[in-house]
């Protein structure tokens, strides 16, 4: 009794195994019926009969059209004359790739769906098939290939010959599993013109089945595959692979030491007959003497138009009657509009660019409220041009020092890291002066050393307080602003006509320096951060589900 249970148990166990399997995405039938013809091409034909779980379009078939022999040379075979039918002669819609190696076939229709049992004929004839030895030729074929990733319940293929031959001098074999394996799980049958092969047990997923053909020599004529010669083991290639070598060593190698002589020979400031000093009262000049701006100072000495060149300028045109600045409250403040400037001959273009965009719309304006990140980059141009048109610099810094960073940019991309570090520090210092240029930027370190050292409080100077409000913005340009400012902390200073204080009490410099400095870099960096959004709206001011950047998704065929 517990023998038969035992028994009925195993059945139940085996049917329900067969169920299940049918229940899944598989392949019922594969049978290829391959024609050896007599000019030495093959015709196929491929019956699959896919069944699909859920609905989808169609099926895929990826038909190599490459073989390898045993010295791993590759070998390109010729496919032609491809239809794709259902079993009742109805072509499918098929999309055609392929790489060289592989042709790929996409069968359906993406406007139609399907599921269940469907069967695909695919035909199609290849050159180059048959491999041909002294003392016979072959066919060795893999009729089901390993790269199908459902499993196959039955298959099989039927080769045929042109003409009749005995059986004595008509062979076969067959191997089956994954690739490399050589089980035999197979049946062979001969006929006068053909042989049958039927795969005995069904295949799992990458589970393939090749078949190996002889057939007497005189059979099918000569038609040898073409050898697929890489590109660079040709004569071009090999040309092609010099030049790329010739190109690397000059780009690895050479370039980096080209940047750095580029700087030795050209980039580096001539000398000045005229050196640095300690107690320099007065800025630069121009050749037609007149006293460069404090940002135009800066930007001489240090090759470089930076934010504080801005807040500079604003100081100075303060202190030169064109506003006045206003300190509402305690870091905060305000810009009053003076006198007009469209008129005025001394200012400079920069200058008047700024003063533009601070009164654009109002003759009171608070700082906070102005865009000086676009005000600086528009006054940053007029600088450099101003420096270069009046003889300091021969070419525009700032161009300069961009095409090193492309360059240090793009050696980065191509793993040149030797380059991309030099071009980054050398092509900062690339930049040069003119032998002019030279001489007023000793200037300008100058009377940048007579701001930082001074030893003790500058009493006399303070009496008619000139000297501290003059040199206040070329301080404020070398960043040495509260240094400066520093040394008058204990006079007695009045309050400019330019200023406004909140509190009414005495001027106090180093606090006005450090509140007005603090205020224009907030205010600077509040105007960067609104300009980086390029236009898009805050996430957290209107901000829903799929509004954001990226997202997407996909699915099977």
């Amino acid at each position: 009794m517990n023998r038969v249970y035992i028994i009925l148990v195993y059945i139940f166990l085996l049917f329900s195994g067969t169920v299940a399997a049918q229940e899944e995405e598989h392949i019922q039938n594969y049978d290829v019926a391959v024609a050896i013809r007599s000019d030495g091409s093959i015709r196929v034909t491929e019956r699959i009969g896919y069944f699909f779980l859920t609905e989808k379009h169609g099926i895929y078939r990826n038909i190599p059209v490459t073989k390898m022999n045993t010295n791993g040379k590759r070998f390109a075979m010729t496919i032609s004359d491809i239809s794709v039918e259902d079993d009742l002669g109805q072509s499918y819609t098929y999309q055609r790739t392929g790489n060289g190696n592989i042709e790929v076939l996409k069968i359906g229709d993406a406007d139609k769906t399907l599921s269940g049992l469907h069967e695909y004929v695919l035909t199609y004839t290849l050159l180059g098939a048959l491999t041909y030895f002294p003392g016979h030729d072959e066919l060795n074929w893999n009729f089901v290939g390993n790269q199908w990733d459902v499993p196959i319940a039955e298959s099989g293929i039927t080769v045929t010959v042109p003409q009749s031959i005995t059986r004595s001098v008509f062979s076969a074999t067959c191997f089956v599993g994954l690739a490399g394996a050589m089980g035999k799980d197979c049946e062979i049958s001969f006929m006068d013109n053909s042989v049958t092969v039927k795969v005995s047990r069904p295949l799992a997923s990458h589970e393939g089945a090749t078949v190996v053909i002889g057939i007497p020599k005189g059979i099918a004529s000569v038609l040898e595959p073409k050898e697929v010669v890489p590109f660079f083991s040709t004569l071009m290639g090999k040309i092609t692979l010099i030049i790329f070598g010739i190109v690397a060593l000059l780009w690895y190698v050479a370039a980096p030491v080209l940047v750095i002589r580029k700087w030795w020979t050209t980039g580096r400031d001539p000398k000045p007959a005229i050196g640095e000093a300690r107690a320099w009262y007065g800025p630069p000049k121009t050749k037609r003497l007149r006293e460069l701006t404090p940002a135009e100072t800066g930007t001489l000495v240090d090759e470089s138009a930076d934010m504080r060149d801005v807040y500079a300028t604003l100081v100075d045109l303060a202190r030169r009657g064109y506003m006045k600045i206003i300190e509402t409250k305690n870091g905060e403040f305000d810009f009053e509009k003076q006198r007009d400037w469209r008129k005025d001959k001394v200012i400079q273009p920069f200058e008047a660019g700024l003063l533009s965009s601070v009164f654009k719309n109002n003759d009171l304006v608070s700082m906070k409220s102005l865009d000086l990140h676009s005000a600086f980059e528009a006054a940053k141009v007029q600088l450099y041009e101003a420096l270069v048109s009046e003889g300091f610099f021969p070419n525009n810094p700032q161009k300069i020092r961009m095409l090193y960073n492309v360059l240090s940019g793009f050696a980065f991309v191509t793993g040149n890291l030797m380059l991309a570090l030099v071009a980054l520090i050398f092509g900062r210092n690339m930049p040069k002066k003119t032998l002019f240029g030279a001489e007023q930027s000793a200037i300008g370190k100058s009377l940048r050393n007579f701001l930082l050292s001074q030893d003790r409080h500058l009493a006399f100077q303070a009496k008619n307080q000139m000297m501290f409000e003059k040199l206040l913005p070329y301080a404020v340009a070398f960043g040495v602003e509260e240094i400066w400012a520093g040394r008058f902390k204990g006079i007695a200073l009045k309050q400019p006509d330019w200023y406004v204080s909140s509190t009414g009490e005495r001027f106090n410099s180093a606090l006005f320096v450090h509140s007005i400095k603090r205020a224009a870099n907030t205010s600077f960096a509040a105007s960067v951060v609104s300009k980086s959004s390029r236009g898009f709206s805050s996430g957290f001011s209107g901000g829903s589900s799929g509004s954001g950047g990226g997202g997407g998704g996909g699915g099977s065929w």
